[in-house]
């Protein structure tokens, strides 16, 4: 497939980051070098999704340095979504790289995302190599089988492996950013907007430095965001869910009638009824939290407030055009 690219691109990497102090200096040497190895110019842009250690002193330093370094601050921290969502906003470059600044996505991979682009893919994506001999995880199976679930109930192709690892062309940027979500799956949206793809398969690399900032509160968000942003078969399974406890409960009653009246059970079945109660309102209460998970989303998408605010950026131009929201 034959597809003009620019003949001296420029790569710009979109890092979220929350308190990696320790990792940004060393991500900065590797990336700097994978760029050079690819043959583009680059730029290096941070966004501090809230960072309260030194993480924004070490990338102000970098920018001090290397003028390419860039950095967009949040005023507090609005989850690595939106993250994404400013730093892909700002981004100039003719492909854009997202990964993680633990350097868990190993920087080493980045020339062969640009070879596949240039050889015509408008998304790049990529997914984990698990080391030879390694055992999934719990958190791998249960990832995986979120992603199958997910892709079946929205028929969209969640790359289960890709986390946010990927490249995008300019114009599958700029489609991105014409979206106006408040609620974003970015690991969803990219395969719906169709673009030309390609795969590349990396080695998971261990956190360089700190901890892991997203725990089961965090993934369970994402979760319910990813369900409820994609997909209306929950309101759907609510009507098969009335259907079978009514047929459920019509069964039982005349089962029930029959036992009672060939005298095999005794007394008014206060059993029976108390069970009977308990099935229907938990099937009531579990409807009612589903259509709440839609009704609030739909409330906070009405309500038109950004998804993020900046308090500071260091080498971003033209400030004018860019929307916080």
């Amino acid at each position: 497939m034959n597809v003009e690219r620019a003949s001296d691109p420029l790569l710009s990497f979109v890092v979220p980051v929350l308190d990696e102090e320790g990792c940004v200096d060393e991500f900065v040497r590797r990336a700097r070098a994978a760029a050079e190895k690819a043959g583009v110019r680059y730029e290096i842009l941070f966004v501090d999704d809230g960072s309260t250690d030194s993480t924004p002193d070490r990338i102000h330093a970098l920018h001090a340095s290397d003028p390419q370094v860039k950095t967009i601050r949040l005023t507090r921290s609005f989850g690595h979504q939106a993250a994404l969502v400013a730093g892909l906003l700002h981004a100039r470059g003719d492909a854009v790289v997202t990964m993680d600044g633990d350097l868990q996505h190993p920087p080493e991979c980045v020339p062969d995302l640009v070879e596949a682009w240039r050889a015509g893919a408008d998304v790049v994506n990529t997914g984990r190599q698990a080391p030879a001999g390694a055992r999934k995880t719990n958190k791998d199976r249960t990832s995986g089988l979120f992603y199958r679930v997910l892709s079946w109930m929205t028929a969209v192709p969640v790359v289960t492996t890709s986390a946010d690892f990927r490249l995008l062309d300019r114009k599958a940027v700029d489609a991105f950013n014409s979206l106006d979500e408040h609620f974003v799956f970015v690991r969803g949206l990219i395969p719906w907007m169709g673009f030309r793809d390609a795969f590349v398969e990396y080695a998971l690399e261990e956190r360089f430095a700190g901890e892991s900032k997203y725990g089961i509160r965090k993934q369970l968000r994402l979760g319910l965001d990813a369900i409820f942003s994609f997909s209306v078969i929950p309101l759907r399974l609510i009507s098969m869910l009335g259907l079978a406890t009514t047929l459920f409960g019509v069964a039982f009653g005349i089962f029930w009638l029959v036992s009672y009246f060939l005298g095999r059970v005794e007394g008014s079945g206060g059993t029976s009824i108390v069970i009977l109660i308990l099935i229907f309102g938990g099937v009531q209460l579990l409807s009612l939290g589903i259509v709440s998970e839609y009704v609030g989303r739909t409330y906070e998408e009405v309500k038109r407030r950004p998804r993020y605010l900046i308090a500071s950026t260091s080498g971003i131009d033209d400030q004018s055009d860019r929307r916080a929201s």
